[in-house]
């Protein structure tokens, strides 16, 4: 995965970016209490109805029980003290989204902030990049967050990134598929 604050790579192995300094340790001293993490989707900023949660829980179900690794999605009001892409890049470590591996992606709306975040976990990065994620984000996302559709926009970012990853899945010779 890439430091939130530079860019540079930073793996489990190394405490703290050669690049920055920057540490989740520091993140935990500055982030405050780590939200509870209640599923495939953890709404702390109570955006969305029972219903709507329930929906988009069982989507990211079905995605994880189909094809392995998980889609998680996050609420908060706020990420302060700390940036968004911090917070994010925070939440994925310390909720152990994807594993061990990584094999993972959430999705951050941080409300106060007016923001979106995803962080893309090291085993999934070769199926869809930063870059690709942000792509889906601001296309997709960001237009239906400026409407006040929150469920909409989670579900349309889940729609778009499973598909993507789903698209990118190759066939595993244990199963009869060739590579």
């Amino acid at each position: 995965m890439k430091c939130p604050r530079c860019g540079l790579i930073v793996t489990d192995q190394v405490p703290q970016c050669r690049g920055c300094g920057f540490s989740l340790e520091d993140l935990d001293r500055r982030a405050g209490r780590l939200p509870e993490r209640t599923g495939f989707v953890s709404d702390h900023a109570g955006l969305l109805s029972p219903e709507e949660r329930a929906a988009l829980e069982q989507r990211l179900a079905r995605f994880h029980e189909e094809n392995g690794g998980e889609i998680v999605v996050a609420t908060v009001a706020t990420t302060r003290p700390v940036k968004p892409a911090e917070y994010v890049f925070w939440l994925f470590n310390r909720w152990n989204v994807g594993g061990p591996e990584h094999a993972g992606l959430l999705l951050l709306l941080a409300v106060a902030e007016r923001r979106i975040e995803s962080e893309v976990g090291y085993s999934w990065e070769p199926f869809v990049s930063d870059v690709e994620s942000g792509e889906v984000l601001d296309e997709y996302v960001v237009p239906l967050l400026k409407e006040g559709r929150f469920a909409a926009a989670l579900t349309t970012g889940v729609e778009r990134l499973a598909t993507i990853l789903e698209a990118s899945k190759q066939p595993d010779p244990a199963e009869g598929g060739t590579s």
